[in-house]
């Protein structure tokens, strides 16, 4: 399991700053030309081969620039894409809609195709390429490529850039780790050939391997992240099987009618609040501004965005208030786990972009610390000796989780409250979520890529079949 262990170094002078944001400004220089190259399809052969790209590229680097740091922007651009393409797969549930859809050989040709990324690039140009190792005839092949194409590019956005030239990346040969009277230092390679830009670190701490540096401007500190390896002894699983849904309210409901992470909806509101009111202020802060501006009164606007729309403590206030959502998620998730169940079952949380049909709603939404719950999920269940398993979870708060009734209406559900329309069963409407994603881990035909049209119609279905069978 990789994790992420981060050194701070102490505020830097005004030297060093410049020259460490000159070195992250040509790192990234270089990292957003690879990306503008890897943005077109016919150019995804170099997401298995980076070295090539790394050759092609060498003409068109920059001068003055260490040769090997622009080496490390390229491979970073390699990486950046690669999980671009891996998102895109993963909003599209590929692999289940093609092991939904095909079976024996066009099964594993479609396979095949997303095991490399020039074969994905190749089906967007509505390519069919050939396999070395087995026989398909031309006509399934075509096939194939037609519904992955057709898959993938209802899936594909905008392809990675450039927003932020705030980090690097360097291996060992561009960086040296040195204590100096008890502290601890972190030079690494600068635009200036043979003069290293030394950073000093707070703590101490065994850095080595592949680093990245991060610059904070709120602090005026570089981060250095060094991922390493957790070694987590395997424990057996000490209780069966459960699920959890993630809620606005509260962080986790659990299909034993649990709610933790109590106050969630509350810090989310808060925040949202916070952020809507400091927006229309500065908003108007703007205005006036541009007014005086346009008057000729340039000392006024100059006064206004000095000292009223300087960005230090909007900044501070966002760290605060997502330091405090990570803490509330992370506490949730622990007391989730702290039976080790055999396997924790949830929802794909990537399709919620916090786009409701409320906007006081999708705003909070958008606060969801998704990564966060998800990564806290995943290293707490391996820790734990727990499997984590997402399932398909269309309509699970509106589906009676009685067995003997599995009617489904939107109806059925009035905000937290749930009662069913048909048997009268009444709950949660987190915690029926919560149940019915426990009882669709084992369904044959529910699977994580079905279309939530199927997933309707096969319940409806059900419920016919249930109230005509005595």
């Amino acid at each position: 399991m990789k994790r992420t262990a981060r050194y701070e170094s102490r505020p830097l002078n005004r030297g060093k700053r410049r020259l460490l944001l000159d070195l992250l400004d040509a790192f990234s220089r270089v990292k957003d030309l690879a990306l503008s190259s890897l943005g077109r399809v016919t150019s995804w052969d170099y997401l298995d081969n980076p070295r090539a790209l790394r050759d092609a590229m060498k003409s068109r680097y920059t001068p003055g620039v260490p040769v090997h740091l622009q080496d490390q922007a390229v491979f970073d651009a390699v990486a950046t894409m690669r999980r671009f393409v891996d998102s895109c797969l993963a909003r599209a549930h590929a692999k289940g809609r093609v092991f939904q859809r095909f079976d024996g050989v066009k099964r594993r040709y479609a396979f095949w195709l997303l095991k490399r990324y020039g074969h994905i690039g190749a089906v967007l140009r509505g390519e069919a390429p050939v396999p070395e190792h087995f026989v398909i005839a031309p006509a399934e092949r075509k096939a194939v490529v037609r519904f992955v194409r057709r898959l993938i590019r209802n899936s594909l956005g905008s392809p990675p850039r450039m927003r932020s030239h705030r980090s690097m990346t360097l291996d060992s040969t561009l960086y040296r780790v040195f204590d100096h009277q008890g502290r601890a230092y972190v030079a690494i390679a600068s635009l200036t050939k043979g003069k290293r830009l030394v950073l000093p670190l707070r703590g101490q701490g065994a850095i080595h391997g592949n680093i990245r540096v991060v610059w904070d401007p709120m602090r005026g500190t570089a981060v250095v992240h060094m991922p390493y390896e957790v070694r987590v002894p395997r424990k057996p699983a000490a209780a069966p099987a459960m699920a959890v849904d993630a809620g606005i309210t509260e962080v986790l409901a659990t299909n034993t009618g649990e709610k933790l992470g109590h106050g969630y909806g509350k810090l989310l509101e808060r925040l949202t609040e916070q952020t809507t009111k400091t927006g229309k202020a500065r908003n108007t802060l703007h205005q006036l501004a541009k007014k005086a501006d346009a008057t000729g009164d340039i000392a006024k606007a100059s006064r206004i965005r000095r000292h009223n729309l300087g960005g230090k403590k909007l900044r501070k206030r966002h760290v605060q208030g997502e330091a405090a959502v990570k803490t509330l998620v992370g506490t949730a998730v622990r007391q989730a786990l702290r039976t080790r169940p055999a396997a924790m079952v949830v929802e794909d949380l990537t399709h919620l972009r916090g786009r409701t049909k409320n906007r006081k709603l999708s705003r909070i939404v958008s606060r969801w610390a998704r990564s966060v719950l998800r990564e806290r999920l995943e290293f707490r269940t391996e820790a734990g000796g727990s499997r984590l398993e997402t399932v398909n979870a269309a309509y699970t708060s509106q589906t009676c989780p009685v067995p003997t009734c599995g009617y489904v209406h939107k109806d059925n559900r009035h905000g937290d409250r749930f009662h069913c329309l048909h048997c009268g069963w009444d709950g949660d409407a987190d915690v029926v979520a919560a149940m019915n994603l426990l009882s669709r881990r084992d369904d044959p035909e529910l699977h994580l890529g079905t279309p939530k049209e199927q997933v309707k119609a096969i319940l409806d279905a059900r419920f016919r079949r249930r109230k005509e069978t005595p």
